[in-house]
């Protein structure tokens, strides 16, 4: 029996396949590329979005060796899309990272306490959150405001394609649009009310892990799917990825290192809504697993400054990787040097992440000499990316939030060196997984508890959930990557006002 999981990403989407054991039967993927219309706006074509979709599933499904039964679907969050009364798209999608609603956190200031709403919603006030950009295009583009029939964020829209007859969307990707109470589990009648949002124009909510009709003919046959196929509820794919990473306890992590970095934390059976997290700007919403919530801390540009590195300064390492046939970052990561680094980078190439949420902040690179080396700088940006995440480590536990093992997902968790330096800087151990594929499989697990393949989520995790190897600190590194960071923590802070007055630069 085959289970499958749906995983739409902002750039690109994956399908994965997997047997009730946790082996992966087959995958596939398909990127799309955003739109930009102005500086600073990105949109998606939902259309694209979902041609990719069914092409990654018709691939996936050829190649599993077992029928799918059922299938779930998780997407990031905040992603704007409003369609027709059969799903079709009638504009393009407004996507999470767009900046074009900034202006109305200012709207919610003036008429509800930012520490109620996020009481309510348990999202801190942000420009990112899908009612702004609802409320942006009432505002702006009123005609198309008033001719979608539906407005759904990723997950809906896809569930709505794949049943043909509407859209559901589950408890914590509902959350991503500032308009869900997290604790009445129900779309929030204060916020609809002050958005001035009609309720009728949402997706259904229910919890992750639940039917969502089945796969309508048209395309069950197009992609070569039994018209049995049962849709399900994944969720937000950070949460889902918590869920794949066999995430149970209050402070077990999953911890994504690729373009960007993330970290999603289990935060147990009670929600956290203090002004502390509202203030350090963590979130606190649903879980896909029942009963229970999760935040998330990130940095905005992760591994896209590696990248960054990589394109403008390791022209060798590409082309020794080229005639080699490998990958390009194993040559660059293999000339890191070999012990902590004294350069450090402030890695704000797209703005911070968590706890600042500065758009203005910029990257720089600090403590360079003559004698600085291309392997020095390497290391100073495995090494500073991870020292921005351990500051938000460090105020989770300020807060009561204990942090144990991190669960290491995405195209960093390749790296045994950034896996060494991590572990040595966070002080924490961390695991990998027997599959590089975690969102797509705590998908699959919800989808398999929603066919009856799996009594609840514990038979689940126990049945799909492997892990591969485990990364300890080291003691003799603990006192140098201390005063480092003892260093690094002043960086945001000393740069903060140059780098607004960077921003304004054109």
């Amino acid at each position: 029996m085959a289970l499958a999981g749906i995983d739409v990403g902002t750039s690109g989407c994956k399908v994965a396949v997997f047997r009730e054991d946790g082996r992966l039967l087959a995958n596939s993927s398909r990127e799309y590329p955003f739109i930009a219309p102005r500086p600073g706006w990105l949109e998606l074509d939902a259309r694209a979005v979902w041609e990719a979709i069914k092409q990654a599933l018709s691939e996936a499904v050829a190649l599993s060796p077992e029928p799918v039964t059922v299938c779930g679907v998780a997407s990031h969050g905040e992603t704007l899309v409003p369609v027709d009364a059969t799903g079709e798209p009638i504009a393009n999608a407004i996507a999470n990272f767009d900046v074009r609603a900034e202006s109305y956190t200012s709207f919610w200031r003036e008429r509800i306490d930012p520490l109620k709403s996020f009481q309510i919603s348990g999202m801190p006030l942000h420009g990112m959150y899908t009612v702004n950009k609802l409320m942006w295009l009432r505002d702006n583009r009123p005609t198309l405001y008033d001719r979608a029939r539906k407005f759904t964020c990723m997950e809906d829209y896809v569930i709505f394609r794949l049943n043909g007859c509407e859209p559901v969307i589950d408890y914590s990707l509902a959350a991503r649009t500032m308009l869900f109470d997290v604790t009445e589990k129900r779309w929030a009648p204060e916020l609809l009310t002050l958005a001035g949002i009609d309720r009728e124009k949402l997706s259904r909510v229910v919890p992750s892990g639940e039917a969502a009709g089945t796969v309508c003919p048209a395309v069950a046959d197009e992609v070569g799917l039994s018209r049995r196929v049962l849709i399900a509820t994944g969720g937000h794919d950070q949460a889902c990825g918590v869920l794949g990473c066999g995430g149970r306890l209050p402070g077990e992590a999953m911890y994504g290192v690729g373009t960007s970095e993330c970290m999603a934390i289990n935060l147990g059976r009670e929600p956290i809504l203090t002004r502390e997290m509202m203030e350090a700007s963590f979130c606190c919403y649903p879980h896909t697993e029942t009963d229970s919530y999760i935040t998330l801390t990130y940095i905005a540009s992760g591994g896209s400054v590696l990248r960054w590195f990589r394109d403008e300064f390791g022209h060798e390492e590409r082309r020794q990787a080229q005639e080699q046939g490998k990958d390009p970052y194993e040559f660059l990561i293999a000339g890191a040097s070999a012990r902590p680094a004294s350069i450090f980078v402030l890695p704000h190439f797209a703005g911070s992440g968590t706890p600042y949420l500065d758009e203005r902040s910029r990257g720089a690179i600090i403590g360079l000499t003559v004698g600085s080396g291309k392997g020095e700088i390497t290391r100073a940006i495995l090494e500073s990316l991870t020292y921005e995440m351990k500051v938000n480590l460090d105020l989770f536990e300020e807060f009561g939030i204990p942090i144990g093992n991190l669960r290491v997902i995405g195209g960093g968790s390749r790296s045994p060196l950034w896996l060494q330096i991590k572990a040595d800087i966070l002080e924490k151990p961390l695991l990998t997984l027997s599959t590089g594929e975690a969102v797509a499989l705590g998908t699959a697990m919800l989808a398999g508890k929603a066919g009856g393949v799996f009594k609840d989520l514990a038979q689940a995790r126990e049945a799909m959930v492997a892990f591969r190897e485990r990364v300890d600190p080291r003691e003799e590194y603990r006192e140098a990557y201390r005063e480092r960071f003892r260093i690094y923590r002043k960086l945001y802070g000393a740069l903060r006002e140059i780098n607004r007055e960077i921003s304004t630069l054109l």
